[in-house]
C-alpha cells in the first residue's frame, strides 16, 4: 500500500508537515528559540510552550494558540 499524504480542501496536500519541518529547522539554527530538534533528529523539543506560542508560532502558522499547533501535530500522526 503506497503511503499518500492526507489532503485538504480540493486534494491539496497538507502544508502543516513542511511548514513544521521548516519551522524547526530555522529555529533550531537560531540557537535561542524555545524548539529545536532532539539530539538524535527524530523528534524536537519545547522548551517553553508559553514564549512558543507567543514568539515563534505566529512567525510560521496563522495562530498563536497552543492548543491548534497539538491539534495539527495529532492530525499528521493519523
Amino acid at each position: 500500500a503506497l503511503d499518500v499524504p492526507k489532503t485538504g480542501k480540493r486534494g491539496v496536500p497538507q502544508q502543516f508537515p513542511r511548514r513544521l519541518y521548516e519551522m524547526i529547522e530555522a529555529e533550531s539554527i537560531a540557537g535561542e528559540s524555545s524548539i529545536r530538534w532532539s539530539g538524535t533528529g527524530r523528534a524536537f523539543n519545547i522548551q517553553d510552550t508559553h514564549l512558543f506560542s507567543s514568539q515563534v508560532l505566529p512567525k510560521y502558522f496563522r495562530t498563536n494558540k497552543f492548543s491548534s499547533f497539538q491539534r495539527n501535530l495529532n492530525l499528521v500522526r493519523n
